[in-house]
């Protein structure tokens, strides 16, 4: 096990339809290629005081696996999502880690999330919702869990029952 004297966090990629239907119909094992921007964003934003592992569903064939692995010890995971495919994949995740680490926090953020907050919130395997341009709200949200504190009054966040 890596000791750190950082606490980590796992920022999510989940893998979006048109890499799943490339791969189910092709032999190709190089898929296009999108940097998940939201992710490098809010990473930058506690960059300097975290240990931040982004784990993209897009080029790393077993991340269940190692977001499994990152999440030992960690503060949080987090999954950014569009409305698509990744809704699916990343509520998978999310219940794996759930059922691995259930009093770690899953946070989501990003297009879904802020257009169907609602919706987000009721799942059973997330537990906080980013809404909106989430880079100063969830540096607040790491923050707050970092120290123990609630999330009551941090501007666009949804907590779950």
């Amino acid at each position: 096990m890596e000791t750190c004297d950082k606490r980590r966090i796992v920022l999510f990629n989940p893998l979006p339809v048109r890499i799943v239907e490339k791969h189910a119909t092709t032999s190709s094992k190089v898929p296009l290629v999108n940097a998940p921007l939201s992710l490098l964003a809010i990473a930058r934003m506690v960059a300097d005081d975290y240990d931040v592992r982004i784990i993209n569903a897009v080029v790393d064939a077993d991340y269940t696996e190692k977001i499994l692995a990152a999440c030992d010890h960690a503060l949080l995971f987090a999954v950014s999502s569009m409305t698509c495919y990744q809704i699916r994949d990343g509520l998978n995740v999310s219940a794996a880690v759930k059922a691995e680490y259930p009093l770690l926090p899953v946070v989501w953020g990003g297009y879904h999330p802020s257009t169907m907050p609602e919706q987000t919130i009721l799942n059973p395997h997330i537990d906080i919702v980013v809404r909106g341009q989430g880079e100063i709200a969830f540096r607040e949200v790491v923050a707050r869990l970092h120290s123990g504190e609630t999330l009551e009054g941090v501007r666009g966040v949804l907590q779950g029952g």
